[in-house]
């Protein structure tokens, strides 16, 4: 994969012909692979480092070697305040060249005429990176009366001791994964620690979809959830408090659409495709000034 994304950098690198061209990557490996590329040509263009998110951190020689060839790299964007200041330390970067904006994306298409892929009354969680699914079979072990479908990767839920009343679904159509959460009753999304930047594509698609989500009180996602507002915030590692958080929301329905609502309302305000359409818009005329 390494040599593919490499050459991938270069050709990409090779088809900036103006002064104003800008290279666009995507995530931190091709923004790495992008600036070498970059370095090699004689005249300088923009680089801009999208979607610029870590699940884990690199060290050693990697961040050694990542940190040296973010220096050329003109904007980075990421998806929560926390993220700013977390690459400026560990990459040696200024915190004036990260940008933070709300992951921005339209509604998931969703089949209106097609019924729900798993019939009943059910909760969900969706999504691998950065996830506690311990402490949520945890927490589901003490809720035998609700039912929970999870979608994940196999090694996120590997080992785990999974309770009767959980039914998993592994590495099916992302169309799947959104009918199961536009059909079910609200989300969740049990995060490892206080500091993770994971989540935000789920908690956006569920907003969207008007659905409420209980999420860990993470740093990561605080730019998303203002709980008791737009969705509720348990301390991380903790399944007594989900647990009590999960039976709140399937108890009590309108308090799960009024979050759910406010949600939404969020997600149309902050979220949407046009919000990274004027990022991108204000950056390449940015660029073509330097003409």
């Amino acid at each position: 994969m390494a040599w593919r994304r490499a050459i991938a950098a270069w050709k990409a690198a090779s088809l900036l012909k103006q002064r104003a061209a800008v290279l666009v990557s995507h995530g931190p490996r091709m923004t790495m692979y992008g600036s070498l590329a970059m370095a090699s040509r004689l005249k300088r263009q923009r680089h801009l480092a999208y979607s610029f998110n870590f699940t884990e951190l690199p060290r050693g020689a990697t961040r050694k070697l990542m940190a040296a060839s973010f220096q050329a790299v003109d904007r980075f964007v990421c998806f929560s305040t926390m993220e700013r200041q977390l690459y400026a330390r560990h990459f040696d970067l200024d915190l004036a060249r990260i940008d933070m904006i709300h992951w921005a994306a339209e509604p998931p298409p969703a089949d209106h005429d097609a019924g729900p892929a798993i019939t009943g009354g059910y909760i969900c969680a969706i999504g691998s990176q950065g996830r506690d699914y311990a402490t949520l079979m945890q927490a589901l072990r003490t809720l035998p009366q609700i039912r929970m479908v999870v979608v994940a990767t196999p090694a996120s839920i590997d080992g785990l001791n999974i309770p009767a009343n959980v039914e998993l679904r592994c590495d099916i159509p992302f169309d799947k994964a959104m009918n199961i959460l536009r059909h079910s009753r609200f989300n969740v999304v049990p995060l490892r620690d206080s500091e993770v930047p994971c989540g935000h594509v789920t908690i956006v698609a569920a907003m969207h979809y008007e659905k409420a989500s209980i999420v860990s009180a993470s740093s990561g996602v605080a730019d998303y959830i203002d709980s008791g507002v737009n969705g509720l915030a348990v301390p991380v590692r903790d399944p007594q408090a989900l647990a009590l958080a999960i039976e709140r929301l399937w108890s009590d329905p309108a308090e799960s659409s009024r979050l759910a609502a406010a949600a939404k309302a969020f997600a149309q305000q902050w979220c949407r495709e046009q919000a990274a359409a004027d990022y991108f818009e204000n950056f390449v005329w940015g660029a073509a000034r330097l003409k």
